[in-house]
């Protein structure tokens, strides 16, 4: 009986421990689509799919985290989260490479 109830709660240590890819659909819903429209596809912000979600990766992070663009320019317009905001989920943190990959992979999807 010890032994099943050591397996057991090693096994849902483990598997808790074990995170889940983001979710690039949700992070974009809840964090850009109001100003880059529901599907990337533009609104008061420049439209993405399509277009910077073909960038290169580290590309397209810099854009996201740095507000730099494809030739290394200035984004005409800061995202919300460069003035001391962040994605929603994360309290105050920075988004992850892991989170802007997803939200590319997203992108990418909806041409």
């Amino acid at each position: 009986m010890k032994c099943a109830f050591f397996t057991l709660t090693t096994l849902l240590f483990c598997s808790s421990a074990m995170a889940l890819p983001p979710d690039g659909e949700a992070l974009f819903q809840e964090n850009c689509s109001a100003c880059h429209g529901p599907r990337g596809m533009g609104g008061s912000a420049p439209k993405l799919a399509g277009d910077a979600s073909e960038w290169k990766s580290k590309t397209f992070e810099r854009a996201v985290l740095n507000g730099v663009d494809d030739h290394g320019k200035p984004l005409k317009a800061p995202m919300p989260h460069w003035s001391g905001a962040s994605f929603k989920a994360d309290n105050g943190a920075k988004p992850s490479k892991l989170e802007v990959d997803a939200i590319q992979q997203y992108l990418h999807k909806q041409k």
